[in-house]
């Protein structure tokens, strides 16, 4: 089963060395958020973030990087890397099942160079679906296998819904955005099920300046843990201010 999950992350991942010219759309971002109380380490943190996705001809790819400065260990990287196939594209057909827009089968790599969590890391594949409608910017739902490097011979399984919600209070524009992962399984810890969410609500501060809109953010983010990897009992809740910068 590991195999499998080499194989199809290598095969889907590869897909992102794709040259700029074979893609039909970019987004790029960069955050920097700051927040107190982590659990595990240093519990103030300044975070900065860059998120990158693209759509090509078969399918789209997303990656984040996280870069943490932290007290007590240096500096801390994680980062998530997904490729997906579009059914859609693949076949030149759109698929109509209620609100399923859409159906890839995604392959994913998680990475980390936490000390805590024994450089953390963890392979998934799985399947999503667009659920994107007039209201979302996105909305999708991925659902995928899941397994960590350092427990033996089990899997867990997880559920990730993704979305991006914009709105308008009088003449300012925010978005509502996020992901939450809801994991079972796949831990050498008691905590066997466990939940990341970080929603955002963002301000369009370059439409309001008059600059331009949708090209900088200020906000916060709420990050809620529950069973922080996989330990029982351990939560996490952190408000974080942020900014970002869209290009």
């Amino acid at each position: 089963m590991k195999n499998l999950f080499l194989i199809c992350t290598i095969f889907l991942l590869s897909i992102i060395s794709q040259t700029s010219y074979a893609f039909d759309w970019t987004s790029n971002n960069v955050q920097l958020l700051y927040g107190s109380d982590f659990e595990f380490g240093d519990p103030d943190r300044t975070t900065v973030t860059v998120e990158h996705s693209n759509g090509w001809k078969y399918g789209q790819n997303f990656f984040f990087v996280d870069v943490m400065a932290r007290n007590d260990i240096g500096t801390e990287v994680y980062a998530e890397v997904y490729s997906y196939l579009s059914f859609n594209k693949i076949t030149g057909s759109q698929i109509s099942l209620g609100p399923i827009k859409d159906i890839s089968l995604l392959a994913g790599i998680n990475l980390s160079n936490k000390p805590e969590n024994d450089h953390f890391k963890a392979y998934l594949a799985g399947l999503s679906f667009d659920l994107s409608n007039q209201y979302f910017d996105y909305l999708q739902l991925d659902i995928a296998a899941f397994k960590s490097d350092d427990v033996s011979r089990k899997y867990g399984l997880q559920f990730t819904p993704v979305w991006s919600y914009p709105f308008e209070i009088a003449s300012a524009k925010f978005k509502f955005r996020g992901f939450a992962d809801f994991r079972t399984g796949n831990t050498n810890n008691s905590g066997n099920f466990n939940i990341l969410a970080q929603p955002q609500v963002l301000l369009d501060i370059g439409d309001l300046t008059g600059i331009k809109s949708d090209t900088v953010f200020i906000g916060t983010e709420y990050s809620y843990w529950h069973n922080k990897f996989g330990v029982k009992d351990v939560e996490e809740s952190v408000v974080q201010a942020m900014i970002i910068g869209m290009f």
